[in-house]
């Protein structure tokens, strides 16, 4: 009787859906796992959206604050002349093409072969350009010094563009000794303060002790073997009074590396004492530009002075007047002087009236010798 009581109650305990309170806990279904572990998926990911788009409100309202007031001002200047440029090409592109726009598709290749393409300026053009239009507000700046030399030296060609060096602004740049390159184009500055900023005065007997005696030792010494020192031609350049007496002192240059100058329109420095004390200090240059430099009266013997720049190779005299194809054949012994030159700018200068015979004869000597004209 008991044996069978069992086995009828085992039956119906297996028919029916009841779960003994023990086990309720570890037979949940599947399907309501599921839809918990989603919700909770879920939750975290709403979550993760709202802390996400707060921040990025909290950036887009700070970015004004972490830059610069001038800096953020050029961008944002830059910005809207973009988008104006922009939409002044949809509008000439809807006038110049009957009927509606084209596709997109069709803008960029029809926009290649009718406009001109833009150029993206780089970063370092950007910064450049915002520091040379507020350049004034770095006169107070105590780290300005610390700018590392490249730098310095984009900025002045900056400056050059759109805010020209004046004597204000040259003590920011005349604590440098490393310049390679020297852009002082459209500069107001006159030739002493040009002189007091890059040259120094040295003694006499000081300057003894250091001249080589031996070009080989120099060639040693350099790794520019082919390039010829300044100390071997002698001693520097002597100071005189304005009686025209000698000075005991010698006036070196700051600017051991300088390879590239250029004093285009700069109207403030005298021709001959400018070539001159180029000639005597800086005679490893290898770029000059006198662009729009010197008058009628000194232009030709200033040219006469520069021809002494045995190691230069490339030279801009451009919209001078006084620069007519006679003076430069009759100012520079060409089959003696400038034997390095490669290339010679003259753009807009006096009347020439064979440029050939200028060519022809400056090219005799001389290795893909260039001359430019136009």
């Amino acid at each position: 009787m008991v044996k069978g009581s069992r086995q009828k109650f085992k039956q119906r305990f297996r028919k029916s859906n009841i779960i003994p309170p023990t086990f309720r806990n570890n037979y949940i279904p599947t399907d309501q796992k599921d839809h918990e572990s989603t919700s909770q998926v879920s939750t975290l990911l709403d979550k993760l959206r709202k802390e996400t788009r707060f921040d990025n409100g909290t950036v887009s309202t700070n970015i004004s604050s972490t830059l610069p007031q001038p800096a953020f001002n050029y961008l944002m200047r830059e910005h809207a002349e973009r988008e104006q440029q922009e939409r002044g090409e949809r509008e000439v592109m809807r006038q110049r093409v009957s009927g509606p726009a084209p596709p997109k598709s069709w803008q960029e290749a029809w926009q290649d072969s009718t406009f001109p393409t833009r150029k993206t300026k780089t970063l370092l053009e950007i910064c450049s350009k915002t520091v040379a239009i507020n350049i004034k507000s770095y006169i107070s700046y105590p780290y300005f010094a610390n700018i590392p030399t490249h730098l310095k030296q984009c900025i002045l060609s900056s400056l050059s563009v759109y805010n020209p060096l004046t004597e204000e602004i040259l003590p920011l740049f005349n604590t440098d000794i490393e310049y390679e390159e020297l852009d002082l184009a459209n500069s107001t500055i006159n030739l002493e303060s040009f002189k007091k900023s890059f040259w120094k005065i040295v003694k006499e007997k000081d300057l003894v002790n250091n001249l080589v005696r031996n070009w080989e030792d120099l060639a040693d010494q350099d790794e520019e073997t082919d390039i010829i020192c300044s100390r071997i031609f002698g001693k520097p350049m002597d100071i005189t009074n304005d009686d025209g007496s000698t000075i005991t002192n010698k006036l070196i240059s700051k600017l051991p590396k300088l390879r590239k100058l250029n004093l285009g329109f700069a109207h403030n420095i005298s021709g001959i004492p400018l070539s001159t004390l180029l000639v005597a200090t800086l005679p490893l240059l290898t770029h000059l530009s006198i662009a729009g430099c010197f008058n009628r009266v000194d232009g030709p013997h200033s040219l006469r002075i520069l021809s002494g720049l045995i190691n230069l190779l490339i030279l801009d005299i451009s919209y001078c007047e006084w620069a007519t194809d006679q003076i430069l054949l009759q100012f520079i012994n060409w089959d003696r002087d400038l034997k390095s030159l490669r290339i010679l700018v003259a753009v807009n200068c006096g009347s020439w009236k064979d440029v050939e015979i200028v060519r022809k004869k400056l090219s005799e000597n001389r290795r893909s010798f260039e001359l430019c004209t136009e």
